[in-house]
């Protein structure tokens, strides 16, 4: 399978409306590339948690 650069769709708006602080906990429901977890982790650790799900088991790999 070829690998793609996945680049999350509407990142900067979606961490304004979300604004995420240190320790807070996300659930993230379309993993996909892991972009917008990983932007999100950023901002709530060391503590916060993010429960990321995909129905695409290949994007959980």
């Amino acid at each position: 399978m070829k690998e793609t650069i996945h680049k999350p769709v509407l990142l900067n708006e979606v961490l304004e409306y979300l604004n995420p602080k240190k320790n807070e906990n996300f659930i993230d429901c379309t993993l996909g590339g892991g972009g917008h977890t990983k932007e999100i982790l950023k901002k709530i650790l060391p503590n916060g948690k993010v429960l990321a799900i995909d129905a695409d088991k290949d994007a959980i790999k």
